[in-house]
Protein backbone atom coordinates (compact mmCIF):
# COMPACT_ATOMS: atom_id res chain seq x y z
CA UNK A 1 0.00 0.00 0.00
CA UNK A 2 1.21 3.73 -1.02
CA UNK A 3 1.31 5.93 1.60
CA UNK A 4 -0.01 9.85 1.04
CA UNK A 5 2.89 11.91 0.24
CA UNK A 6 3.52 14.67 2.79
CA UNK A 7 6.35 17.56 2.86
CA UNK A 8 8.58 17.78 1.17
CA UNK A 9 6.18 17.61 -2.21
CA UNK A 10 7.61 16.96 -5.60
CA UNK A 11 6.66 17.65 -8.79
CA UNK A 12 5.49 14.64 -10.61
CA UNK A 13 6.96 13.92 -13.79
CA UNK A 14 4.90 13.95 -16.64
CA UNK A 15 3.16 10.27 -17.49
CA UNK A 16 3.94 10.68 -21.40
CA UNK A 17 6.83 12.61 -23.64
CA UNK A 18 5.50 16.70 -23.87
CA UNK A 19 5.20 16.21 -27.54
CA UNK A 20 3.08 12.57 -27.14
CA UNK A 21 -0.53 15.32 -27.05
CA UNK A 22 0.35 17.09 -30.29
CA UNK A 23 -1.50 18.65 -32.70
CA UNK A 24 -4.31 18.53 -29.60
CA UNK A 25 -1.88 20.00 -26.92
CA UNK A 26 1.66 20.53 -27.97
CA UNK A 27 4.93 19.78 -26.17
CA UNK A 28 6.11 23.73 -25.74
CA UNK A 29 2.54 24.33 -24.19
CA UNK A 30 2.81 21.09 -22.11
CA UNK A 31 6.54 21.94 -20.52
CA UNK A 32 5.77 25.29 -19.65
CA UNK A 33 2.79 24.44 -18.00
CA UNK A 34 3.97 21.57 -16.08
CA UNK A 35 7.62 22.69 -15.63
CA UNK A 36 6.81 25.92 -14.85
CA UNK A 37 3.24 26.99 -13.47
CA UNK A 38 2.76 23.28 -11.60
CA UNK A 39 6.06 23.33 -10.45
CA UNK A 40 6.24 27.06 -8.98
CA UNK A 41 2.80 25.58 -7.38
CA UNK A 42 4.96 23.08 -5.27
CA UNK A 43 8.15 24.99 -4.44
CA UNK A 44 5.92 27.78 -2.66
CA UNK A 45 3.80 25.01 -0.95
CA UNK A 46 7.16 23.50 0.28
CA UNK A 47 8.63 26.93 0.96
CA UNK A 48 5.59 27.64 3.68
CA UNK A 49 5.96 24.32 5.48
CA UNK A 50 9.07 24.22 5.90
CA UNK A 51 8.98 27.01 8.77
CA UNK A 52 5.36 24.60 10.18
CA UNK A 53 7.36 21.05 10.96
CA UNK A 54 3.57 20.70 12.72
CA UNK A 55 1.71 20.19 9.48
CA UNK A 56 4.66 18.62 7.82
CA UNK A 57 3.19 15.48 7.63
CA UNK A 58 -0.14 16.10 6.47
CA UNK A 59 -0.85 15.55 2.66
CA UNK A 60 -2.51 17.60 0.18
CA UNK A 61 -5.88 16.20 0.79
CA UNK A 62 -5.50 16.75 4.42
CA UNK A 63 -4.08 20.22 4.00
CA UNK A 64 -6.89 21.24 1.94
CA UNK A 65 -9.62 19.73 3.52
CA UNK A 66 -8.19 21.49 7.36
CA UNK A 67 -7.96 25.17 6.37
CA UNK A 68 -9.82 26.01 9.33
CA UNK A 69 -7.05 24.60 11.58
CA UNK A 70 -3.93 26.19 10.09
CA UNK A 71 -2.75 29.55 11.14
CA UNK A 72 -4.85 32.00 9.59
CA UNK A 73 -1.36 33.98 8.52
CA UNK A 74 -0.92 30.41 5.54
CA UNK A 75 -4.43 29.39 5.02
CA UNK A 76 -4.96 31.26 1.90
CA UNK A 77 -1.43 30.57 0.59
CA UNK A 78 -1.85 27.05 1.78
CA UNK A 79 -5.26 26.48 -0.14
CA UNK A 80 -4.17 28.54 -3.04
CA UNK A 81 -1.03 26.38 -3.33
CA UNK A 82 -1.73 23.09 -2.03
CA UNK A 83 -4.95 23.29 -4.39
CA UNK A 84 -2.14 24.56 -7.40
CA UNK A 85 -0.61 21.05 -6.49
CA UNK A 86 -3.11 19.02 -6.52
CA UNK A 87 -5.05 20.11 -9.54
CA UNK A 88 -1.92 20.10 -11.19
CA UNK A 89 -0.96 16.82 -10.52
CA UNK A 90 -4.44 15.27 -11.74
CA UNK A 91 -5.13 17.36 -14.63
CA UNK A 92 -2.00 15.94 -16.18
CA UNK A 93 -2.39 12.46 -15.49
CA UNK A 94 -6.04 12.81 -16.84
CA UNK A 95 -4.70 12.90 -20.41
CA UNK A 96 -3.41 10.64 -22.90
CA UNK A 97 -3.00 10.01 -26.49
CA UNK A 98 -6.50 9.08 -27.56
CA UNK A 99 -5.73 5.64 -29.11
CA UNK A 100 -4.50 4.60 -25.45
CA UNK A 101 -7.65 6.27 -22.96
CA UNK A 102 -10.21 4.48 -24.35
CA UNK A 103 -13.13 3.88 -21.96
CA UNK A 104 -14.44 0.52 -20.91
CA UNK A 105 -17.82 -0.64 -21.20
CA UNK A 106 -18.37 -0.96 -17.59
CA UNK A 107 -17.35 2.85 -16.71
CA UNK A 108 -19.15 3.83 -20.06
CA UNK A 109 -22.24 2.15 -18.31
CA UNK A 110 -22.10 4.67 -14.87
CA UNK A 111 -21.32 7.64 -17.03
CA UNK A 112 -24.65 6.52 -19.34
CA UNK A 113 -26.31 6.42 -15.52
CA UNK A 114 -25.21 9.80 -14.89
CA UNK A 115 -25.50 11.71 -17.66
CA UNK A 116 -27.47 9.57 -20.35
CA UNK A 117 -24.07 8.77 -22.53
CA UNK A 118 -20.55 9.96 -22.55
CA UNK A 119 -21.35 12.26 -25.32
CA UNK A 120 -23.68 14.33 -22.82
CA UNK A 121 -21.01 14.25 -19.96
CA UNK A 122 -18.56 15.85 -22.32
CA UNK A 123 -21.14 18.39 -23.50
CA UNK A 124 -22.14 19.33 -20.03
CA UNK A 125 -18.31 19.65 -19.01
CA UNK A 126 -18.18 21.70 -21.99
CA UNK A 127 -20.62 24.32 -20.78
CA UNK A 128 -18.90 24.59 -17.57
CA UNK A 129 -15.63 24.90 -18.65
CA UNK A 130 -17.04 27.46 -21.33
CA UNK A 131 -18.78 29.40 -18.26
CA UNK A 132 -15.68 30.03 -16.09
CA UNK A 133 -14.63 33.71 -15.74
CA UNK A 134 -11.51 34.36 -15.48
CA UNK A 135 -9.04 31.44 -14.13
CA UNK A 136 -10.37 28.44 -12.98
CA UNK A 137 -11.65 24.81 -13.35
CA UNK A 138 -14.31 22.58 -14.75
CA UNK A 139 -14.64 19.37 -12.37
CA UNK A 140 -16.11 16.41 -12.64
CA UNK A 141 -16.55 14.77 -9.08
CA UNK A 142 -18.50 12.16 -7.19
CA UNK A 143 -20.04 11.61 -4.05
CA UNK A 144 -20.00 9.06 -1.27
CA UNK A 145 -23.40 7.23 -3.19
CA UNK A 146 -20.75 7.33 -6.18
CA UNK A 147 -23.47 9.90 -8.31
CA UNK A 148 -21.37 12.12 -10.44
CA UNK A 149 -21.26 15.79 -10.41
CA UNK A 150 -20.07 18.44 -12.56
CA UNK A 151 -18.29 21.58 -10.93
CA UNK A 152 -17.49 24.96 -11.51
CA UNK A 153 -14.36 26.09 -9.62
CA UNK A 154 -12.46 29.05 -9.11
CA UNK A 155 -8.75 29.81 -8.68
CA UNK A 156 -7.19 26.33 -7.32
CA UNK A 157 -10.41 25.38 -5.20
CA UNK A 158 -10.91 21.64 -5.52
CA UNK A 159 -14.02 19.16 -5.06
CA UNK A 160 -12.03 18.30 -1.84
CA UNK A 161 -13.31 21.42 -0.06
CA UNK A 162 -17.07 20.15 -1.22
CA UNK A 163 -16.49 16.42 0.09
CA UNK A 164 -16.64 15.40 -3.18
CA UNK A 165 -14.22 12.74 -5.17
CA UNK A 166 -12.04 14.51 -7.81
CA UNK A 167 -12.35 12.36 -11.09
CA UNK A 168 -11.47 14.70 -13.79
CA UNK A 169 -10.44 18.58 -14.33
CA UNK A 170 -10.05 20.78 -17.29
CA UNK A 171 -7.80 23.41 -16.46
CA UNK A 172 -9.25 26.39 -18.05
CA UNK A 173 -6.54 29.00 -16.70
CA UNK A 174 -5.43 30.39 -20.11
CA UNK A 175 -1.59 29.47 -19.33
CA UNK A 176 -3.03 25.85 -19.93
CA UNK A 177 -3.60 26.94 -24.06
CA UNK A 178 -2.72 30.13 -24.88
CA UNK A 179 0.50 29.54 -26.15
CA UNK A 180 -1.24 27.13 -28.76
CA UNK A 181 -4.82 28.19 -28.50
CA UNK A 182 -4.52 31.96 -28.15
CA UNK A 183 -8.17 33.14 -26.80
CA UNK A 184 -10.03 30.12 -28.74
CA UNK A 185 -10.64 28.27 -25.42
CA UNK A 186 -13.55 26.68 -27.18
CA UNK A 187 -10.85 24.47 -29.11
CA UNK A 188 -8.90 23.69 -26.87
CA UNK A 189 -11.64 22.02 -24.73
CA UNK A 190 -12.62 20.68 -27.68
CA UNK A 191 -8.93 19.14 -27.89
CA UNK A 192 -8.79 18.14 -24.17
CA UNK A 193 -11.92 16.01 -24.43
CA UNK A 194 -10.37 13.80 -27.17
CA UNK A 195 -7.51 13.46 -24.62
CA UNK A 196 -9.24 12.07 -21.71
CA UNK A 197 -7.27 9.24 -19.82
CA UNK A 198 -10.66 7.24 -19.39
CA UNK A 199 -8.89 4.19 -17.56
CA UNK A 200 -7.08 6.91 -14.68
CA UNK A 201 -10.64 9.14 -14.62
CA UNK A 202 -12.58 5.38 -13.91
CA UNK A 203 -9.28 4.70 -10.89
CA UNK A 204 -10.00 7.65 -9.48
CA UNK A 205 -13.82 6.89 -9.30
CA UNK A 206 -13.01 4.02 -7.35
CA UNK A 207 -10.46 5.64 -5.10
Amino acid sequence: MNLPEHFPFTVKPLPYPANSLSPWLDARTIKIHHDGHYTSYVKKLNDILKNYPQYQNLPLEALILKQAFLPSDIRNDIRKNAGGAYNHQLYFSSMIHPSKGKISSSFEQIVCDNFGSVKNLLHNLKEAAMSVFGSGYAYLASDMSGKMHILVLKNQETPIEQRLNPLLPIDVWEHAYYLQYQYHRERYIDSFCRLINWKEVEKNYYN
